[in-house]
């Protein structure tokens, strides 16, 4: 058993409501998924996971878009120009400290997202696990760092360069990092909140922080008909997009210049006016779904 423990501090029907949120808010989610779903298998679950903290230092470089220039022919075209720094920090991140059919990888993902606070620990006692489920850990702290950690620091330190970057648009960003303090693991319990379900002999899953701070994740079922309803205009865009070229290039061949302008920017705006009108109709179908969705 751990020597620390992160309490839960939701409970069931916090989860439910949160879920529900995040489920009804799907774009495709089917009209009657209230009806598809039951929260009656919800189980709170203590998690076995490694926390490590240290420093971190990181080497990046990448190129950033400069203004755009013109050349000597009059086209435009996108500079950008290398740019390179350090940078260093600390880190606390959390590792999943089980491997097995309990956990599956989902969970095992979602548990590298989640936001780990010192101030949230409390001295682990045997009545916390009064009406929550537990695993038990099988893997050591150094082994559990190589399955996760060194990824999780790498996403963490990538990520949060990136910020740094402010609203710059950034490529070829690469990240080198090398820390300190990750050898050894303080092995605490973690509350999550997760449903397993299955759906069209599909398996599904729905996981939330159980101190309620990093919200909702999982897979959402999807309506297929709903879907091809809403992107069918956009299928139809295609064949808009052929035709508006093909058409004046064949009219260009015949020797019509002048009308083959005219014709290629009449077929322009009705493929931008179809464009507009496809989106719209999207729009307005997942939002009518939605309101569907709230009264079921």
């Amino acid at each position: 058993m751990p020597e620390q423990i992160v309490p839960f501090a939701t409970l069931v029907g916090d989860f439910e409501y949160s879920a529900w949120k995040m489920l009804k808010n799907e774009d495709y989610a089917p009209v009657n998924i209230s009806r598809l779903i039951s929260f009656e298998g919800a189980k709170g679950v203590y998690l076995p996971v490694y926390v490590y903290e240290g420093n971190y230092d990181c080497a990046w470089s990448c190129k950033i878009k400069q203004n755009s220039t013109t050349d000597t022919e009059k086209n435009t075209k996108e500079v950008y120009r290398l740019q390179n720094g350090v940078s260093k920090g600390d880190y606390s991140i959390i590792c999943a400290a089980y491997e097995g059919v309990e956990l599956n990888k989902e969970l095992a993902e979602y548990v590298r997202t989640l936001n780990y606070r010192y101030d949230d620990l409390k001295p682990f006692l045997p009545q916390d696990l009064n009406n929550y489920l537990f695993m038990v850990r099988n893997r050591d702290d150094l082994q559990t760092w190589r399955q996760w950690g060194d990824d999780t620091l790498n996403n963490m330190v990538m990520k949060n360069t990136l910020i740094q970057m402010q609203n710059n648009e950034v490529k070829d960003f690469k990240c080198s990092v090398t820390s300190t303090g990750t050898s050894e693991g303080i092995f605490i319990y973690y509350p999550v909140w997760m449903l397993n379900y299955q759906y069209d002999s599909e398996l599904h899953h729905i996981f939330m922080d159980g101190t309620g701070r990093n919200g909702v994740r999982g897979t959402t079922l999807i309506d297929h008909t709903l879907k091809a309803k809403a992107e069918k205009p956009f299928i139809i865009l295609r064949y808009i997009s052929v035709v508006a070229v093909v058409i004046p290039f064949l009219i260009l061949l015949a020797g019509w210049y002048k009308t083959s302008i005219i014709v290629l920017f009449v077929m322009g705006l009705i493929f931008f006016g179809y464009r507009f009108y496809a989106r719209w109709y999207k729009h307005r179908v997942i939002v009518k779904a939605r309101k569907e969705r709230e009264k079921v």
